[in-house]
């Protein structure tokens, strides 16, 4: 039997000051599934997502990737894509993956790194400076990145952000191809209608913690999704019109 890769966060908080972002959250995923991350602006989400991709380290808690904590895990496990691009805007996007494969120290032969910009739509532009790209081609080159090292665990900051119809329709393609190569995979957006096609699970954070968690799949509406969302995050704005999380479920 194959055992299902686990990612065990425990009790996490972080503070900024006297401001604290993350109270005692706990979470765990698997793989095999995506699991989307859901909250106002200011809800912690980003702040998370930094934390497990090893940007950030918390104030209290312990995050635990396949049984080891994830500080001695090595960072070509975990693949990321981020508000920041973290590009280098006057190398090519050849140049920049093959740079990123090296400092992941995976193989950066050329003709895998050309298929991983094929795959996300930019085969016929590997030459061009990244400094010329639109915002989705930025996008798409950091999502070809974040895949070149065969991550166990994928992280994704809103990352429907610049790309087109288009774009949007072949992140989700890719997404369900990671989720059946067993990884676990974490997102946040804002973009209900598009993640809804592809998440397995939902969870939303309010004020720094975990209030929410339901299954996603088929069976669930967008106008479900939206509804559950707000009872939750805007209950002032919706009183008397939207059922509680509890109706919602039902």
């Amino acid at each position: 039997m194959v055992s299902v890769l686990q990612l065990q966060a425990d009790q996490i908080t972080k503070t900024f000051g006297t401001h604290k972002v993350l109270n005692a959250l706990s979470l765990q995923l698997e793989g095999g599934q995506l699991t989307c991350l859901l909250g106002q602006n200011g809800a912690g989400k980003t702040t998370l997502l930094r934390i497990l991709a090893g940007l950030q380290k918390p104030n209290g808690g312990q995050i635990l990737l396949d049984g080891q904590p994830l500080q001695e895990t090595f960072r070509r496990q975990i693949g990321a894509v981020m508000h920041q691009t973290f590009l280098y805007e006057y190398l090519t996007a050849l140049e920049n993956l093959h740079f990123y494969a090296k400092l992941y120290q995976v193989p950066s032969d050329t003709r895998i790194l050309k298929e991983a910009l094929a795959r996300v739509g930019l085969g016929k532009v590997r030459e061009v400076p990244v400094r010329i790209f639109s915002r989705g081609m930025k996008q798409r080159l950091t999502i070809a990145r974040a895949l070149i090292a065969d991550p166990k665990l994928l992280l994704f900051d809103e990352p429907y952000t610049g790309l087109d119809l288009s774009g949007c329709q072949l992140l989700n393609e890719l997404l369900v191809e990671e989720k059946a190569k067993g990884r676990i995979i974490l997102a946040t957006t804002h973009e209900f209608e598009f993640v809804r096609q592809v998440a397995d699970r939902f969870v939303i954070l309010n004020k720094g913690r975990l209030v929410d968690d339901f299954e996603g799949g088929p069976q669930l509406s967008l106008d479900r999704l939206e509804a559950r969302y707000l009872a939750i995050t805007a209950p002032r704005l919706v009183a008397g019109t939207a059922p509680s999380p509890q109706q919602v479920s039902a």
